[in-house]
């Protein structure tokens, strides 16, 4: 087993003594204690996210985040203290750890080998979605409720389910990350995508499955608006599940916080986002595609939503590609 000089120092010096890089490390106050905080300001200067392999043979303190924490177990196990609650994860095993929260490491054995993958908060909401190039309503719920629940729990546990699908990604964000070849901070992009979609699907079968019950009824009422943006009314979505297109209404507002109406908006608006960023279609042209021939309508909604002009968004978009 190859183990780095950090590794080789930790063996010999013992699992209690930290690392001297802790001592430029601010303490701060928590809850009657002091406890490390981890900004990461150095390492995201050029870069949206930073990924390591944590060290084995020593503890890690407890420490809070400035920043969003993906923990991967890539083999082995990991046992961490989140807010004083003992959590072991095993190898394939993927910890969500929102911003602020505070955690510790035990000591990592020969066999334990833990990457984490921090990034800015907006990066995995707003991000995201931009590098998807999908600003579907069903993809911004799921993310939204992923980012929400995971500051109300403090971190989120997805199991090694899919374990066949995420490791190999996971090696390639890796491989790009440390070699840093060509291009690599936009295929480690893609490949983030990726990772998230995959997260994405098992947090909305275990979100939306409360208790092995069967899934709530949102998730296929959001895919359905989707799918039928041009066509859909309350009535033809409620006789496709067979409600009453009342109580469908009030079901919507109840689990979403906006109306049927809303929801059908900001799909359009979303597609027409995709339009603007990806094509060089007319802005009348794209507004007919997704479904207003009224230009005024159109400029009014997409400005009340993004809080600019369609022209503006086209390029800035543009910008965001070039760059």
């Amino acid at each position: 087993t190859m183990y780095t000089a950090s590794e080789k120092r930790h063996l010999q010096e013992g699992k209690e003594v930290l690392s001297a890089r802790y001592s430029q490390i601010p303490l701060v106050e928590y809850e009657g204690r002091k406890i490390y905080r981890f900004t990461f300001n150095s390492l995201f200067e050029d870069r949206s996210i930073c990924i390591n392999k944590e060290s084995r043979f020593t503890r890690i303190p407890e420490h809070v985040h400035a920043v969003i924490e993906f923990l991967y177990v890539y083999s082995g196990k990991c046992v961490q203290f989140i807010n004083g609650r003992r959590i072991q994860v095993q190898q394939g095993d993927i910890c969500l750890l929102d911003t602020n929260v505070p955690h510790s490491i035990e000591p990592l054995d020969a066999d334990d080998i833990v990457i984490t993958i921090d990034m800015r908060k907006e990066y995995l909401v707003q991000g995201f979605l931009q590098r998807l190039g999908n600003n579907g309503i069903i993809s911004s719920f799921l993310l939204n409720a992923l980012s929400a629940n995971a500051a109300h729990e403090q971190c989120l546990i997805f199991n090694s389910r899919n374990e066949q699908t995420i490791h190999p990604i996971i090696q390639n964000i890796l491989r790009e990350y440390y070699d840093n070849q060509l291009c690599s901070d936009k295929i480690i992009d893609a490949y983030m995508v990726l990772l998230f979609c995959e997260i994405l699907r098992q947090y909305k079968d275990r979100a939306f499955s409360p208790n092995g019950a069967e899934p709530a009824r949102i998730v296929p009422i959001l895919e359905y608006i989707e799918a039928n943006s041009l066509t859909v009314t309350l009535k033809s979505a409620a006789e496709h599940f067979g409600f009453h297109p009342n109580y469908l209404s009030s079901y919507i507002k109840k689990e979403m916080g906006r109306t049927f109406k809303e929801l059908v908006i900001l799909q359009r608006m979303g597609q027409a986002c995709f339009l603007l960023t990806n094509t060089d279609l007319p802005i009348y042209e794209i507004a007919a595609r997704v479904g207003y021939d009224n230009l005024g309508f159109f400029y009014r909604k997409f400005e009340e939503i993004y809080k600019m002009k369609p022209q503006l968004y086209r390029e800035r978009g543009v910008q965001n590609r070039a760059n």
